[in-house]
């Protein structure tokens, strides 16, 4: 096994205990998850921040996130292509927010420890954004929208991540976090200005 083989299989082990844990995952947490002798961990990582940070920015990789939102069926209809879509990358989001929330709540500092040619895991935030919004705009055909695909992928991101924010303690889960998606799919697609009936009774 490779040294970056080393690397991800360990982040890969010990990601789901950093989610519970945060910062005061120990050492020998680590090398139990992997596998691994304990001074396996520090020939791999020069020491834990720099596993929690490599953590982080695989928690954000947006691969396998892209590659199940390309994979959402193209035989439906634009709507519930674009709400399987919200679902997936919404769920992604919710989970790297929890991840982030237990760091900082542990004391993590995520911002830290940037140098050189080394960013902090929070500045592939970017790179995963554009590469969402690409998977999202190759869900629909330009004939199908009056906005450019990406345009509609840039206003889809903005609507379901808000629904993030505006949660609140009476939201029972899954159902509420369900309609909302489709609530915001449909303003999104259709407008949120009621139908109109002239005095010659055309819809307008």
């Amino acid at each position: 096994m490779s040294p970056d083989q080393r690397r991800e299989a360990i982040v890969e082990a010990v990601l789901p205990l950093v989610r519970e844990h945060g910062a005061h995952i120990t050492t020998k947490q680590i090398a139990q998850a992997a596998d691994i002798a304990e001074g396996t961990v520090f020939r791999a990582f020069k020491d834990k921040d720099e596993l929690l940070r490599t953590c982080v920015t695989a928690a954000l990789r947006p691969d396998e996130l892209c590659e199940a939102v390309r994979a959402v069926p193209r035989d439906a209809d634009p709507a519930t292509r674009l709400t399987e879509a919200s679902r997936l990358f919404l769920d992604h989001f919710t989970r790297f927010g929890e991840l982030v929330h237990t760091l900082a709540n542990s004391g993590f500092d995520l911002r830290g420890g940037a140098s050189g040619n080394k960013p902090s895991p929070m500045d592939s935030r970017e790179q995963f954004i554009h590469d969402l919004n690409a998977a999202i705009a190759s869900l629909v055909e330009p004939h199908e929208l009056r906005i450019p695909p990406d345009q509609l992928a840039n206003l889809l991101q903005a609507l379901i991540l808000g629904i993030r924010f505006t949660a609140t303690s009476a939201d029972s889960g899954t159902a509420d976090q369900e309609a909302e998606i489709r609530a915001r799919v449909d303003v999104l697609l259709h407008g949120a200005i009621a139908e109109t009936t002239n005095p010659t009774g055309e819809s307008r």
